[in-house]
């Protein structure tokens, strides 16, 4: 495959949505040389599903595979039973072999709904990590010391507040890095969170006789609240998503976010988004940058007819306040209650989640627009249910 080398893509790449690149000048260089980087991104399998904060960094990847560079994914099976602790200030919880292998069946296809298939290798670092003997681990471990260690803010915070750091936490850096080694990777990417892991790799990699890897750590993305984006905080957004799903919650996102979305999961031309924020300084109303926003994603993700029907769905529904046209559809026996179904299709997060939406009346029945009180409800075949502001299920 041609590299390309045109030198304005390069600096745009190295710049949009990036925090950080060690070292840029370094990189640019290589990837001004015409010689084919290999590029590479660990991660864990902690959940069966992805979301836009993740493609933040697979989108970057997809920009170095557009330019015809190599991209390698590794999957954590073995770091994860260890656990990162980048951004913990507890100690976490333990992941088994079982847990990991049912979590990655989904992980793939989503992953590859960001990053192109053909140019991506998938390796497992159990592969190499698993033939490593006490004395290799020694070895790795002198290349570090304690105190490198505890200038990690999350282990100086635990540390501090006499909370405990197991010992074994101190493996993670080691393992992401001799990844880094048996792979003689170019280049490194996560996100701010990761700097110190991304920095392993280049610190090991001259002590076997590799040239230093070049890493790149991106700007986390912000959740629909404002608040940093994670699971337990409920306020990601799916890459799996439908599209209907995917354009409503884009559409709840804070103002204040619209254009950090803008420039780290869309790749709308930088001139065009400060074109926007003028807009919004002379009084343009957010909610038409939203739909331009909600409408590249939703394109990007499903197709263009998709996310055209999502908007028309979307402004039935709650500008014109008109129920849609299209719903998400749940397999259900006769002995489930709808609490049963919702849970188990993953529409609530829990049993207690579900009894919450109950107290505050925020489950409807369409068939009589009445509100749902009775937590042991039995939906019968057709019914449709309103649940929150803007999610909508319909039972077959």
């Amino acid at each position: 495959m041609k590299v390309i080398t045109d030198e304005k893509k390069i600096d745009e790449i190295l710049s949009r949505g990036v925090h950080e690149v060690f070292i840029k000048e370094e990189l640019k260089k290589e990837l001004l040389s015409g010689k084919q980087l290999h590029f590479k991104l660990g991660t864990d399998v902690t959940g069966s599903f992805l979301h836009l904060g993740h493609s933040v960094i697979h989108r970057k990847l997809r920009d170095f595979q557009e330019l015809g560079h190599k991209v390698t994914l590794i999957i954590g099976d073995f770091t994860t039973l260890v656990g990162d602790h980048s951004d913990k200030v507890d100690m976490r919880k333990d992941t088994t072999t079982k847990d990991v292998q049912q979590m990655e069946k989904t992980y793939q296809n989503q992953f590859f709904k960001t990053v192109i298939k053909e140019q991506t290798e998938i390796r497992h670092n159990s592969e190499w990590l698993k033939k490593l003997n006490f004395n290799d681990v020694i070895n790795l471990a002198k290349q570090f010391t304690i105190s490198q260690m505890l200038d990690r803010e999350s282990f100086m915070l635990r540390y501090k507040g006499g909370k405990p750091i197991g010992l074994d936490e101190f493996m993670y850096p080691l393992m992401q890095g001799y990844d880094s080694v048996f792979l003689k990777c170019d280049v490194e990417i996560g996100g701010t969170d990761q700097t110190f892991n991304l920095l392993a790799g280049r610190h090991i990699m001259p002590s076997f006789g590799l040239k230093p890897q070049c890493a790149i750590a991106m700007k986390l993305l912000t959740g629909s609240d404002g608040r940093p984006m994670g699971k337990s905080l409920k306020n990601f957004i799916p890459i799996a998503d439908n599209p209907n799903e995917m354009y409503g919650k884009i559409m709840s996102i804070v103002d204040e976010a619209i254009f950090d979305y803008f420039e780290l999961v869309t790749r709308v031309p930088l001139k065009d988004i400060d074109d926007m924020k003028k807009e919004i300084k002379k009084g343009e109303n957010p909610m038409k940058f939203k739909k331009i926003l909600a409408r590249e994603i939703v394109t990007f993700y499903h197709s263009k007819s998709k996310a055209e029907k999502a908007e028309e769905n979307f402004s039935n529904t709650f500008q014109k306040k008109e129920i849609p046209d299209e719903m998400t559809e749940l397999h259900a026996t006769e002995s489930e209650t709808l609490m049963d179904i919702l849970v188990k299709e993953k529409i609530v997060s829990s049993n207690g989640d579900f009894r919450r939406l109950v107290e505050e009346g925020a489950i409807t029945n369409l068939k009589d627009d009445k509100k749902v009180t009775d937590t042991k409800f039995k939906p019968q075949k057709d019914m449709s249910f309103r649940i929150g502001k803007k999610r909508f299920v319909k039972i077959v």
